[in-house]
């Protein structure tokens, strides 16, 4: 993929993003500006950003068919695409199992480890699985005292 497609694909990406983050928020809020004259209220301030977003992802856009020069065409090569697409495979999965299972903590621990040995794989499953559980049962731990004992917060 070249450096002027990626660059397009990015900012029609964030201009529907920006649209529909803008609908959302002034029809799920009860004081929206955009619909209503009430002046500043809690939508205000994430409308202009908004607005914002979409008016210079635009702009990014228009400048970038314009051009056409030697650096546009550049390839763009991605060294770790197997790495990304696993773990955002593994994040919907985590959050499809949170949504329809529930057990927060568990879905964490399952996921903190599953990813920490996957990154850690080169030293060897067995030195990796075991960096993965240590590491994600304190994490878990850690998450379980914070939000579930000290902020009262249940998931």
């Amino acid at each position: 993929m070249t450096l002027k497609s990626l660059n397009s694909i990015m900012s029609i990406l964030l201009i529907i993003g920006g649209i529909s983050y803008a609908l959302n928020l002034n029809h799920s809020a009860s004081q929206a500006i955009f619909f209503s004259s009430s002046g500043v209220g809690p939508v205000y301030f994430p409308n202009i950003l908004t607005g914002l977003l979409i008016f210079l992802s635009l702009v990014t856009l228009i400048k970038n068919l314009r051009d056409s020069g030697p650096e546009n065409m550049a390839r763009v090569v991605t060294p770790n695409l197997g790495y990304i697409l696993v773990t955002l495979a593994l994040v919907i999965a985590f959050i499809a199992s949170w949504q329809f299972i529930g057990f927060f903590y568990l879905n964490v621990f399952a996921l903190l480890t599953i990813l920490m040995t996957i990154y850690r794989i080169e030293f060897g499953i067995r030195n990796s699985l075991l960096v993965g559980v240590v590491t994600a049962a304190c994490t878990t731990g850690f998450l379980f005292g914070l939000f579930g004992k000290i902020l009262g917060i249940s998931f």
